[in-house]
């Protein structure tokens, strides 16, 4: 059942001056609904075009605030809206981490009058998993260590360093793209994937739950087109893509604090372990260590984890904090 919130809260929520209860009962109350969430994204659009300052960008006063006042929800009004003189024509981005427990999102914006942009940045910090809502309705589901960019003038093309998982809204005119470091794109109008691109490591892996994506190389050129239950790795240093049809729920399981390897050796397991837990770990003389692991980890501590894997792999460690160091 539907439960109506206070709007003098909600402003105060966008104000970061909220309480961590009443954090907890925002969150509570926009997860109930979509049209709760609906309600609170035309509250947030309109809460950055009151804070927004000049810019050099001509516009009609009148003409914005009819646009504006149009995008308020109907609920109580207790906290009234002062606007600046002169308003920007864009409403900036709409953010929101809707679920309680999945750790903290980092926001920062850059506002530009000359260059007419509006770049958003969301960071999940080390150890932690975030959701938020896109200036276009899309949801998305930021892994440990990820960083996705976009500007609030374009939403709908994005650039990710790390792993998310997209609910991308459907827009037949205005494709949705996901820009790697690499220069590789998935290119999309409405789907669930998951995208896997970390500096660092020799590949992307693009996993698709529904709809079609289009995967394009580094040198622009279409790589593959996907259908549900496909996989496609891009090997950045020879362009290339393999494809390969999977069960795709198990490489999304991160998004609800479940990881599974398969499969998988000491050196491509030690970086998903530093991310899940936030911790950094040194491996000393691993030499021709050829052990693989196949696990599933949900509510596991590191140390338990660690001794797992002892049951089948020679090593010890010693944790230290955020330190950790593995002997073969």
């Amino acid at each position: 059942m539907e439960e109506s919130i206070n709007e003098t809260l909600l402003l105060r929520f966008l104000d970061k001056e909220t309480t961590r209860e009443e954090n907890d009962a925002v969150l509570r109350w926009v997860s109930d609904s979509e049209k709760n969430r609906s309600e609170f994204r035309k509250l947030h659009q309109a809460h950055h075009l009151s804070k927004l300052h000049y810019f050099k960008a001509k516009i009609d006063v009148d003409e914005a605030w009819n646009k504006l006042n149009g995008l308020l929800p109907t609920v109580k009004k207790q906290h009234q809206l002062i606007l600046p003189d002169i308003l920007w024509k864009v409403a900036a981005s709409v953010l929101l981490v809707v679920a309680g427990g999945l750790g903290s999102l980092w926001m920062s914006g850059y506002f530009s009058g000359r260059d007419q942009s509006a770049m958003i940045q969301l960071k999940a910090s080390k150890g932690e998993k975030s959701q938020a809502i896109l200036a276009d309705g899309s949801l998305v589901w930021l892994n440990s260590q990820t960083t996705l960019k976009y500007d609030a003038l374009n939403p709908r093309q994005i650039t990710l360093d790390g792993e998310a998982f997209f609910e991308v809204e459907k827009d037949s005119n205005h494709p949705f793209e996901v820009i790697t470091a690499s220069g590789m794109k998935v290119i999309v109008t409405g789907t669930k994937f998951n995208l896997r691109s970390f500096a660092g490591e020799p590949f992307v892996e693009t996993t698709l739950e529904e709809g079609e994506v289009l995967i394009e190389g580094s040198d622009n050129k279409l790589q593959a087109q996907l259908e549900a239950g496909q996989q496609a790795q891009y090997t950045i240093r020879d362009n290339s893509t393999r494809v390969r049809n999977v069960s795709p729920e198990l490489y999304s399981l991160w998004k609800n604090n479940e990881l599974r390897f398969t499969d998988i050796s000491f050196g491509e397991l030690v970086p998903r372990i530093e991310r899940w837990f936030g911790v950094t770990i040194t491996l000393g003389n691993i030499g021709k260590n050829n052990d693989r692991f196949t696990m599933t980890i949900k509510t596991e501590s590191l140390r338990e984890l660690l001794n797992m894997m002892q049951l089948t792999s020679k090593f010890t460690y010693e944790i230290n904090g955020e330190q950790v160091k593995i002997n073969f």
